[in-house]
């Protein structure tokens, strides 16, 4: 009681507090404790902010460490808690320290940002910097033996390098996908080969940015299959596709276009015709049999649209013969089949179009003596002329006793030969020749051992 009485007497003394009012005195203590604190933070001064910009590792031997502090204070930097820089930060409260000629190592730093030249009253922040200035090892590759027969597969490197790193490849110039080299030090790559000589460059490159020593090695891809752009269609049977190179089809043969000594056979231009709306200006897939090329230095390939084999589509339409020569003979049995029908429907090369000495459909396909109907074969119409009712003529699959000569019509397609199946191998004029007897005119006896060729002993 005594000391509440002294307080009273004390207070109303107080501006604020002598009319006793209750309010007044609350506003009063406000006021006075404000002006108090005020006081004691001009008194006794509080230690400068401090915040630190993050530092990752790098591989460079200069770095910076920077930061924030109370505007215009002194920030020192520390190491081994020796000053080794002083700076002062700028009115935004910004300093940077500039460090030079590093080497390959960890570095802890401590940074103080004091309040007065007599580092008292400082805020400690430590950081740690990284440098890496050692690149990883030399990564191992390992290139599969057993290559894909179709350049649309993908082939898969392997090897080995510094667990964490990635993994840069380069392909026949084609920078791949970097992949993460896994914690066992292992990797994968995926990647298309072209055909030809592929080089191929692999390095790994670390978290910090150094690249190992590369491996360049190469590898040669010969695919039975693979895709390329055709940019001219020549004639029926031979292309020209990107990089230049020549394509004669496999197993068939149109009439001439564009030989220097034949002129322009019966139904080439419809076949030139039919293959350049077919393939020209787009992406067909080449496959190889066994000879890479023929005699005139062009490459020996079967040409697909998808699942369409271009040379036995031909074929089939009328638009050329079958014409195959071993050892090139895989689609051989479609290319006959397809020729077998092509003829039976009179289509193409075997129609009245041609007025070829093929032997001729059967008379099941010939029109009614009393019919004179237009028909539409491969884009060119032709007239059926009425013509005597006659039995079928089968065609010959071995060698008939007689001779079956009929002269092709002047221009036709093989006008060079004549069906004659009782002439012997020594009485062809060439090698062309046996094969047309055997091809064209179903000679079988041309070919004692079925594989293809006639005449082996002769036109081997």
């Amino acid at each position: 009681m005594l000391y509440n009485w002294g307080v009273n007497r004390l207070l109303i003394k107080v501006p604020g507090f002598r009319s006793g009012k209750r309010w007044k005195s609350i506003i009063a203590s406000v006021v006075y404790l404000s002006f108090f604190v005020v006081l004691l933070a001009i008194i006794i001064p509080t230690s400068p902010t401090l915040a630190l910009d993050e530092l990752k590792p790098t591989n460079r031997s200069s770095m910076s460490v920077t930061g924030r502090t109370s505007s215009d204070k002194l920030v020192y930097l520390l190491r081994n808690g020796q000053v080794v820089q002083l700076a002062k930060a700028d009115s935004d409260g910004k300093f940077i320290f500039a460090l030079n000629k590093l080497e390959d190592g960890n570095y802890a730093y401590t940074v103080e940002a004091c309040d007065t030249d007599k580092r008292d009253k400082c805020t400690r922040q430590t950081t740690l910097l990284v440098i890496d200035l050692k690149p990883p090892l030399k990564p191992s590759v390992i290139i599969p033996q057993n290559l894909p027969d179709n350049s649309e597969q993908e082939v898969a490197i392997k090897g080995e390098a510094e667990p964490d790193a990635k993994i840069v490849a380069n392909v026949a110039g084609n920078e791949l996908a970097q992949v993460t080299v896994a914690n066992n030090g292992g990797y994968e790559i995926k990647t298309k080969l072209n055909p030809g000589t592929n080089s191929i460059q692999i390095k790994a490159v670390d978290n910090v940015g150094n690249e190992s020593e590369a491996v360049n090695s190469s590898v040669v891809f010969n695919p039975i299959k693979y895709k390329v752009k055709v940019i001219h269609v020549t004639d029926g049977d031979t292309i020209k596709v990107e990089g230049e190179k020549v394509i004669r089809y496999i197993g068939i043969d149109t009439p001439e276009t564009v030989h220097p000594s034949k002129p322009v056979q019966c139904y080439g231009r419809e076949a030139s015709a039919k293959n350049k709306g077919l393939v020209e200006g787009k992406e067909v897939m080449l496959e190889k049999d066994v000879s890479e090329l023929d005699k005139y230095g062009r490459q020996l390939r079967y040409v697909w649209i998808g699942n369409i084999l271009v040379n036995e589509y031909l074929v089939r339409e009328g638009y050329a013969q079958s014409s195959s020569y071993p050892p090139d003979v895989k689609y051989q049995d479609r290319f006959v089949e397809a020729q077998r029908l092509a003829r039976q429907e009179a289509k193409g090369l075997w129609g009245e179009v041609c007025n070829s000495s093929m032997t001729p459909a059967p008379a099941a396909q010939q029109p009614s003596p009393t019919s004179s109907a237009p028909s539409n074969v491969g884009g060119v119409t032709s007239i059926q002329q009425p013509t005597a009712t006659q039995p079928p003529v089968a065609q010959p699959t071995e060698a008939p006793q007689t001779v079956t000569e009929q002269p092709l019509a002047p221009g036709g397609f093989g006008s060079s030969y004549t069906c004659n199946c009782s002439k012997t191998c020594p009485q062809m004029s060439s090698c062309d020749e046996a094969q047309y007897q055997l091809n064209v005119c179903g000679c079988g006896a041309r070919d004692a051992d079925k594989d293809g060729t006639a005449c082996d002993s002769d036109c081997q």
